[in-house]
């Protein structure tokens, strides 16, 4: 894609958090592009994110969803952003260079991003110690270190949803839960906010994907399906999902190699239904051989599989959600999932399992999100 010169790329939410074992990142995939279309520059690979939400094409400005929001660097150190993709594409640049030089991580970052117009969110092992700091988080400049369980945002998002997030985070300490289920968690929430409000108005949408980083390194989301649904109003008579999904859509996210597969019965174009995401690069990059050649061996390595797991509806985690006003979402685990998919369709082995499904994601606990989980 050729974008036009003295053009601004912004990015708009991330969030960060960490517990006595890990740092754990997230961030979506939306992209501000201003530009001085008179009305708005349509060289998108297609008109709506993964979700269903429509790309914003107005004078001076298009939002769509584009690029991952995180970096995992050399598997030492994982890194959001949040502000003007060339910056923090120069800073992550720099900010490379002092960690294979050994600088200390904290002069490391500020050197790097000084001056810089992007926020960032870092996460990184200090003597099996994880460590969560941000730079020009929430428009204070400067760095802040985080404390264990406390939340970092940084972007564009209203802050009821900020409370949301921060009332989930607070939960998770008295749970049993793993790092992949708490990972899953986190998305399935920030995924709902723009099932709960319009958000690519904000500049916010798309997929919301994560990262973390433990004493053993450090590993991507699990392999996601959401299955977004309105209930249709038909009666209950079997144990299909159908008769309260309709026609189910479904979207699946799995990250190979810091590329996510996006797959979306969303989007009507089989040809554009699926696609991968990676970080921002400058076009001079993009353009190369290597570049390239880059791409065509992480198909050949990834893309049966990811292929594959897109057309039988498979991943490591399930959410649902009801996206009825308040919304409700439901998380399960590919080992507690009690239903079975086939060529995309969902049924039940036991209708137990069919009407514990519907009367958790009909019974709304509270007036804004309510998450069941089934691990």
């Amino acid at each position: 894609m050729n974008w036009i010169d003295n053009k601004s790329h912004y990015m708009t939410y991330i969030l960060g958090w960490k517990n006595y074992s890990s740092v754990f990142l997230v961030g979506d995939s939306v992209i501000t592009i201003e530009h001085p279309n008179v009305d708005g520059n349509k060289n998108t690979f297609r008109n709506q994110t993964s979700f269903g939400e429509d790309h914003i094409y107005e004078e001076g400005k298009t939002v769509s969803e584009k690029w991952l929001k995180l970096y995992d660097l050399d598997n030492k150190v994982i890194l959001a952003i949040s502000g003007d993709v060339e910056d923090a594409h120069e800073g992550i640049k720099n900010l490379r260079i002092c960690i294979d030089s050994k600088i200390d991580i904290y002069k490391g970052i500020e050197s790097s991003f000084r001056d810089r117009e992007v926020d960032i969110l870092v996460g990184f092992m200090e003597e099996d110690v994880p460590r969560l700091i941000s730079y020009n988080g929430r428009g204070k400049r400067g760095l802040k270190e985080y404390a264990f369980f406390e939340v970092a945002h940084s972007g564009s998002i209203d802050s009821s949803f900020i409370d949301q997030t921060e009332e989930f985070f607070s939960q998770i300490d008295s749970k049993d839960w793993s790092e992949d289920q708490i990972l899953a968690s986190i998305i399935a929430v920030t995924q709902s906010y723009g099932f709960q409000e319009n958000q690519m108005k904000r500049g916010v949408g798309g997929f919301f994907s994560g990262i973390r980083i433990n004493e053993r390194g450090v590993s991507w989301q699990p392999d996601l399906v959401f299955i977004p649904f309105s209930y249709n109003g038909k009666e209950l008579k079997s144990n299909q999902l159908a008769e309260i999904l309709g026609e189910a859509k479904f979207v699946i996210t799995q990250v190979r190699e810091s590329i996510l597969f996006s797959g979306s019965t969303f989007i009507s174009d089989p040809k554009k239904a699926t696609r991968p995401f990676s970080n921002f690069l400058p076009e001079q990059i993009i353009e190369t051989k290597e570049y390239e050649n880059a791409r065509c061996n992480w198909a050949a390595k990834w893309g049966r599989e990811v292929n594959k797991n897109w057309e039988e509806c498979k991943a490591d985690f399930y959410i649902f959600y009801n996206t009825d006003k308040p919304i409700v979402a439901l998380v399960y685990s590919n080992e507690k999932k009690p239903f079975i998919v086939n060529e995309n369709s969902f049924g039940f082995r036991k209708k137990e399992g069919f009407l514990s499904l519907v009367t958790l994601l009909f019974s709304k606990a509270d007036e804004e999100l309510t998450l069941y989980t089934e691990f």
